[in-house]
């Protein structure tokens, strides 16, 4: 009878493991999303929108709490500034470096690369891209849902993941070569 018991418990504990909370893989990420950002920074905090392409290709743009309107583009082979109808180009990015949006293009763009990011705990990744950075994200679709860089005193939430709507900008072509 003792056996029975301790064999059903057993069985009981196997099953109910297998019924514990989903964990975020590595390979599950992803890093090419549409969405906004609320980003705390050392000179304040904004709210973005943040569309992310791949490698260096990333789009943000400033919606509330700091110059509405003002847009950075990276296309990978050039860096663009817009605001209020005015652009300018470069061949590269001339943000300082520890600028919030240079710190989220950067990191997710090492994050992105293959063995940069151990996982942690839980839903949370750790990595390094010339400074520690943790990334959390949602289990079920792979979304990254923050990033947090200590060093530089940048956390960002990302939320609203829109449809797939990265190659359909109908304003691309304005942009200066």
């Amino acid at each position: 009878m003792c056996r029975r018991i301790l064999a059903a418990a057993a069985a009981l504990c196997l099953l109910l493991g297998g019924c514990s909370n989903p964990k975020a893989e590595v390979s599950n990420l992803r890093f090419q999303f549409d969405c906004k950002a609320d980003v705390q920074y050392p000179g304040g905090s904004v709210t973005c929108s943040f569309q992310r392409m791949g490698q260096e290709n990333a789009e943000l743009e400033i919606l509330s709490g700091g110059s509405q309107g003002l847009s950075w583009v990276w296309s990978g082979d050039g860096f663009t500034v817009l605001y209020q109808g005015l652009a300018a180009s470069g061949e590269s990015c001339v943000l300082p470096k520890d600028s919030f949006a240079a710190v989220l293009v950067h990191t997710l763009d090492q994050a992105e690369k293959a063995g940069s990011l151990t996982p942690a705990h839980g839903n949370e990744f750790s990595g390094n891209a010339g400074y520690d950075y943790t990334l959390t994200a949602d289990p079920e679709t792979g979304q990254i849902q923050a990033l947090n860089v200590p060093e530089c005193g940048v956390k960002v939430k990302f939320y609203d993941y829109a449809q797939q709507t990265i190659g359909t900008n109908p304003d691309a072509d304005a942009l200066p070569d």
